[in-house]
């Protein structure tokens, strides 16, 4: 079979709306639209590659799950189109082969993206990977999750950093089975997790069935409850946790066991996925959404924040793929709907839904709450710790103020989770004190890891991530239970302590080590896909 292929270069508004109707068969939609409006402005889209008679495994699955099924003959290959902000149109020029390899990997670095479109007018977008830093790339703005994908188009390797796209197929599936496949997708791009079709996601999802799932034809084609969402992440070797508001006693619903803000953004921030059940007041009908990034808050006043602040206090907005509108669309977290977007956070979310992994058992919540406390603990008793290796005869008090602020609650914490490898690597090339480094360099530490790293308000607030300059951090065992013990390091100014296990006594007690000096001297904070902070640089009044 051979592929074809076309290149074009739309010059003015209308001749873009025309090539958006054009790759759906002459009608409009939404979302295609909005992908293309925001490709072409936020990401200087100058050249489109059209790619003909393209085999989308996606739609191969439903095509063999359904519409083969169907009297009404439906076409099996699709369409893929590749979005670059430089002109391509030369890939077409009667060139020998390796030119046109060459000339294409060549524009790598003006790579936006490519969508799947599937023959389906009412549902095109079967896929679509668009660059992050295209469409996020606000110096306050942050895609968290977000994974390299790599695509082979006429002999060329391609690849962008994105967080996977789908539109919800009507016929089949609801926009339930839309984020789980967003979510999916990510895990086995960027962990190597199983892969698995939307008709896959749909038939674990309804085993077993419920009767309310069955008021649609096929089942689950409206929606998914709670529940069928539950299911379907767990078959897909995942730790859902769910997060839903209290009931108040004049019968409303309020969060009051957590803060749904500082839950995304711990979430988030630690590369993993978050789904966001909305539903605005008055309207019988919700809608998932996956939270994927964030936006800092400019000109945020610190002196408004409250006791323990968290970093999710910093933000403005979250950045969102939604099958229905496009990838990173920014949810406002407060202040009601925006022109650009019909939901705002505070007034809309009913329910959060974590996908963990399966090997963590200790929720971001449980973890920061067990940090701050051994951080107190270890606050409180400093001094009699520290003189029991420095030997400096009662001299050793190491900022003091920064211990105050700590017992007051008025640190900012930023809880994320790593991998513990992840996380030794980071800390042995951060400019971190050589106490903590050399015990660390001879400490092994579980697959993954909670880490809450501590800031003054001031610092926590900078728009540069460089500057966030940290005091110290925690470090607990996310395969270990908030029952026992779970802390592995707590570094605090002057001062760092460590509880190492005995593999030969495994049910005696945790030991500890203590190490300290005059060393008070802030740190780099991680830095989202980076192990090596030479880019960055202590400001010399730090």
């Amino acid at each position: 079979m051979r592929s074809g292929y076309t290149v074009y270069r739309p010059s003015n508004d209308q001749e873009w709306t025309d090539l958006a109707r054009q790759l759906n068969g002459g009608r409009p939609n939404l979302l295609l639209g909005n992908l293309i409006d925001r490709l072409r402005g936020e990401g200087g889209a100058q050249s489109v590659l059209l790619e003909r008679n393209y085999i989308d495994r996606d739609f191969s699955a439903a095509y063999s799950a359904f519409y083969s099924t169907l009297f009404r003959p439906y076409r099996k290959h699709c369409s893929r189109v590749h979005f670059f902000a430089s002109d391509v149109s030369g890939v077409m020029a009667d060139l020998a082969p390796p030119e046109r390899v060459a000339l294409l990997e060549g524009a790598q670095t003006s790579y936006l993206g490519n969508i799947v479109l599937r023959p389906l007018l009412h549902a095109p977008v079967s896929s679509a990977h668009i660059s992050a830093a295209s469409l996020a790339s606000g110096p306050l703005q942050e895609v968290g999750v977000r994974s390299e994908f790599r695509c082979h188009v006429m002999g060329a390797d391609l690849s962008v950093e994105a967080m996977p796209l789908t539109q919800q197929d009507t016929r089949i599936g609801a926009c339930a089975q839309a984020v789980i496949w967003m979510s999916g997708r990510h895990f086995h791009n960027r962990f190597g997790a199983p892969w698995y079709s939307m008709p896959e996601i749909t038939a674990n999802a309804l085993n077993p069935s419920d009767n309310i799932i069955t008021r649609s034809l096929p089942a689950g084609s409206d929606f998914l409850t709670a529940d069928n969402m539950i299911r379907a992440l767990r078959s897909m070797g995942r730790h859902p946790v769910m997060y839903a508001p209290d009931y108040s006693p004049n019968g409303g619903e309020v969060w009051q066991s957590v803060n749904p803000r500082h839950v995304v953004s711990r979430y988030v921030d630690s590369g993993i996925p978050v789904i966001l059940g909305m539903q605005q007041a008055g309207t019988a009908i919700g809608h998932a959404v996956v939270a994927v990034g964030f936006e800092r808050e400019d000109n945020l006043d610190i002196s408004a924040l409250g006791p323990h602040p968290n970093a999710g206090d910093f933000l403005s907005r979250f950045l969102v793929n939604d099958d229905q509108r496009g990838s990173y669309c920014s949810l406002p977290l407060a202040g009601g709907p925006t022109p650009t977007y019909p939901f705002c956070f505070d007034n809309d979310v009913k329910y959060l839904m974590v996908a963990l992994p399966e090997k963590v058992f200790v929720t971001a919540e449980v973890a920061e709450l067990i940090a701050l406390d051994f951080a107190k603990q270890v606050g409180a008793q400093r001094i009699p710790l520290a003189l029991q290796v420095t030997g400096t005869g009662g001299n050793w008090d190491v900022d003091p103020s920064f211990y105050a602020s700590l017992a007051a609650g008025q640190l900012v914490a930023r809880t994320y989770l790593t991998y513990g490898w992840k996380y030794k690597a980071r800390a042995l090339r951060n400019s971190a004190p050589e106490r903590l480094t050399r015990e660390l360099m001879l400490t092994e530490f579980p697959r993954y890891v909670w880490v809450t790293e501590f800031s003054e308000p001031a610092q926590a607030a900078h728009p540069d991530p460089c500057q966030r300059l940290i005091r110290g951090h925690t470090v607990v065992d996310a395969t270990g239970s908030r029952f026992w013990e779970s802390v592995l390091v707590v570094d605090l100014p002057g001062l760092s302590v460590f509880w190492h296990c005995d593999p030969e006594r495994p049910m005696a007690p945790a030991s500890n080590a203590v190490r300290a000096d005059q060393n008070a001297a802030p740190y780099f904070p991680k830095i989202r896909g980076s192990l090596d902070y030479s880019a960055c640089q202590v400001p010399a009044d730090a």
